[in-house]
């Protein structure tokens, strides 16, 4: 009897331990069909940040884990969608990833909250990619189209099941936002559909996006159109420092978001702005020192140093990260150690890219005055694949110079990873030993590239 008692009780005490151990993961598994494969990103405006690998065939699995029960924002090339993932569940996707929009389908737990989401992107996909007949209408038909709109997400919300605690509050609002989201860019998008730079919206029409909350730090988090909402208030409020005190804009910028009551929003402002410029910093280690004496999200600081960090692989000295036989315009493929030997400025750029196409008659006329020299030009486009024609034209059409190169895989490709590259144009100087000068070089409408090839004397 003794050893049966001992028994139960060593049963009863794994069962006890067991049952004390939190289940504190989410095993997520995935099939991308149309894809060579990459990194595929997640991510939540807590801090919480995390690369996957995506084989070449396509699949990914992996162990997440959580501290909370959350929204999280899941990026793989142009596969980019919101899932509620939640300690213990075990969630699986599949995708076109030239079509997401589409053919997005999740199943396992969460799965119906899971696919609304997946319907609110199609819904918000379509809209926004059918620009004349969404916002070529007249006001008030437009307001209709909104309203009809929101009815829908709202019919659709109301057939999921199982919705967990607060979510359903919260994403009524958040369907709230996406209607005022679109009303905000009404006047925009209808001014420049119709050539009528002059347009302007009623005041009754205004009104209601003039008496928008942006202090809801819940909101904030959980809504991306209230962030953005957020965000072009701070963007306003800036360009009004960078006019009327004329103050240089990143000095505006920070002003504007030190203004802000909410800490949530600050820091999640303050986040957002240094993991964005960190990358293209010219002085990482001020840019940093600021960060850290403006926010109190701990997780923020700590992904933020580990991004610092990650980045000193592209110190000035460090080997280059290398591309590999990308196609020459010319004819043929090349490689970046093909041009060892010289120096190379490498302008990062797509033919999409305003900004882009602005710094091009500048980078002709100091090829122009460096021609012959210890220098070779290269220009990379991120241009798509599909979108081959168009680059070949534009270089023609400007009769650009250099080296032209396309990348294999528009921004999927290891050389715009390594080089953390999130945004365009960059410019690189890379040394004739293949080691970096700067990662973030300056562009040729800046004086200050004249001066650095004549301090390296090229």
């Amino acid at each position: 009897m003794r050893k049966y008692t001992t028994l139960i009780l060593a049963l009863i005490v794994l069962w006890s331990c067991k049952n004390e151990t939190p289940v504190n993961y989410v095993l997520l598994s995935g099939n991308i069909s149309n894809t060579n494969g990459g990194e595929l990103t997640i991510s939540s405006s807590n801090g919480f940040s995390k690369a996957i690998n995506v084989t070449d065939t396509g699949t990914l699995s992996d162990t997440l884990f959580i501290e909370e029960n959350d929204i999280y924002n899941i990026r793989f090339e142009q596969v980019r969608f919101t899932s509620y993932l939640s300690q213990g569940a075990n969630i699986q996707f599949e995708v076109d990833a030239k079509k997401p929009s589409s053919t997005l389908k999740l199943t396992g737990d969460n799965a119906d909250l899971n696919n609304y989401y997946a319907y609110k992107m199609g819904k918000d996909f379509d809209f926004m990619m059918d620009r004349e007949g969404s916002y070529k209408v007249e006001e008030s038909a437009f307001e209709t189209k909104v309203m009809d709109f929101q009815k829908d997400l709202e019919s659709k919300l109301e057939t999921v099941k199982n919705i967990p605690e607060g979510i359903k509050a919260k994403e009524l609002r958040a369907i709230n936002y996406s209607r005022l989201g679109k009303k905000g860019n009404y006047e925009r998008m209808y001014g420049y559909l119709t050539e009528n730079k002059d347009f302007k919206t009623s005041d009754a029409f205004k009104k209601e996006l003039e008496e928008i909350s942006l202090d809801n730090g819940d909101d904030y988090l959980y809504s991306s159109d209230y962030q953005q909402m957020v965000s072009r208030k701070i963007q306003e409020k800036a360009y009004s420092f960078y006019q009327n005190d004329s103050l240089p804009y990143k000095e505006a910028n920070a002003k504007a978001i030190s203004e802000i009551e909410n800490e949530t929003i600050k820091n999640g402002e303050l986040y957002k702005g240094i993991s964005m410029m960190l990358p293209m910093s010219s002085d990482k280690d001020k840019d940093l020192k600021d960060f850290l004496n403006a926010s109190t999200n701990q997780k923020h600081i700590a992904s933020v140093k580990e991004i610092f960090e990650s980045l000193k692989v592209l110190d000035a000295g460090q080997p280059s990260p290398k591309f590999t036989n990308y196609e020459n315009y010319a004819g043929g493929t090349t490689s970046l150690d093909n041009l060892k030997g010289k120096y190379v400025y490498i302008d990062v750029w797509a033919t999409w890219c305003g900004p882009c196409k602005y710094e091009i008659p500048f980078l002709q006329k100091i090829e122009k005055q460096y021609h012959g020299k210890n220098i070779h030009f290269v220009s990379i486009s991120t241009d798509k694949q599909d979108d081959k024609e168009k680059w070949k034209q534009m270089i023609s059409d400007k009769e650009m110079g250099g080296i032209q190169l396309i990348t294999d895989n528009d921004f999927n490709t290891s050389f715009i990873n390594d080089y953390k590259i999130m945004g365009i144009p960059q410019f690189i100087l890379i040394d004739p030993n293949g080691n970096i000068v700067q990662a973030n070089a300056p562009r040729p409408s800046e004086e200050k590239l004249i001066a650095l090839f004549n301090e390296l004397g090229i």
